[in-house]
């Protein structure tokens, strides 16, 4: 089931995003701040829509979703992980596919995803490109020396 994420979904988010594997400590230690914005300031004041993916009391996965700023109906989408134990079993899908509606029933035309270039994500573009995204961009040397910026979009 895929529901708005509580309060009480904190500590497993964030032992999703520390136990994922490809994220950096940097990458790892911003998600309690977006997600401590969200409480605070709900989803339209944080401009963060936190979802999960919840089996009984289980988190699965979860993705971040917003409004970009000074467009018209473009949507970022800022994080998506599933547990490591969940994946291949379509938590990913299902909570990319639940942004894409959420955000096209709210008028959005757009939704882009941006990731690294790295070999270690390669498994991530992959993901992307299934799911029906496009490469519209690539920043070289975004995050470092050698480490690109990957523009995925998918118009709605």
């Amino acid at each position: 089931m895929i529901v708005p994420a509580t309060e009480a979904d904190g500590p497993q988010i964030q032992d999703i995003t520390a136990r994922a594997g490809v994220f950096s400590q940097e990458e790892i230690d911003s998600v309690p701040e977006m997600f401590n914005e969200y409480l605070t300031q709900g989803a339209e004041g944080s401009g963060y829509h936190f979802i999960v993916y919840r089996e009984d009391d289980q988190v699965l996965g979860f993705a971040i979703y917003g409004f970009r700023d000074l467009t018209d109906g473009v949507y970022d989408l800022f994080w998506i992980a599933v547990d490591p134990s969940a994946r291949r079993n379509s938590v990913g899908r299902k909570l990319l596919t639940f942004c894409e509606d959420t955000v096209r029933e709210a008028g959005g035309r757009m939704l882009i995803a941006e990731t690294s270039g790295t070999p270690h994500y390669e498994s991530t573009r992959e993901f992307y490109v299934r799911m029906g995204y496009e490469n519209e961009a690539t920043i070289k040397d975004f995050y470092s020396i050698g480490d690109d910026l990957k523009i995925f979009i998918k118009r709605l």
